[in-house]
């Protein structure tokens, strides 16, 4: 099959117009639930570690144990879903960051976590049981 250019411009468009549409559907959800639940804690203490912290936390928090309840916990307050639209990482970390400058932090196990840290642990010790 030959491709010439005007082919080859529809194709680019339609291609172009699918990974838009992807985007914004993902952007309506408000939130790439993989990132929630992949925190960065991983890289320091590994997985082991960060699934002892999630159940930790859930056995210490009673009203968020399941993974709706946590979810909704970390999008409190925020506008829209979570407010992590388009990078839910840089967000979920923007959020982190807002936690330990207000004092939202929790001991878990001899951690200082913030609360949207536990939150993460207890939602990747879920994800992994």
């Amino acid at each position: 099959m030959t491709l010439d250019r005007r082919r080859f411009l529809q194709i680019t468009a339609a291609g172009v117009v699918a990974t838009l549409t992807t985007s914004a559907l993902a952007g309506e959800v408000g939130f790439d639930a993989s990132a929630l639940e992949r925190p960065e804690l991983l890289t320091m203490l590994g997985p082991e570690r960060v699934r002892e912290l999630g159940i930790r936390y859930r056995a210490a928090k009673p009203s968020e144990r399941t993974a709706s309840s946590l979810r909704a916990a970390i999008s409190k307050g925020e506008p829209g879903t979570l407010g992590l639209r388009w990078s839910s990482r840089g967000s979920i970390e923007k959020k982190i960051q807002d936690d330990f400058a207000a004092g939202q932090t929790v001991l878990v196990d001899g951690w200082v976590l913030s609360v949207t840290e536990a939150r993460q642990c207890a939602l990747f010790s879920l994800a992994t049981a």
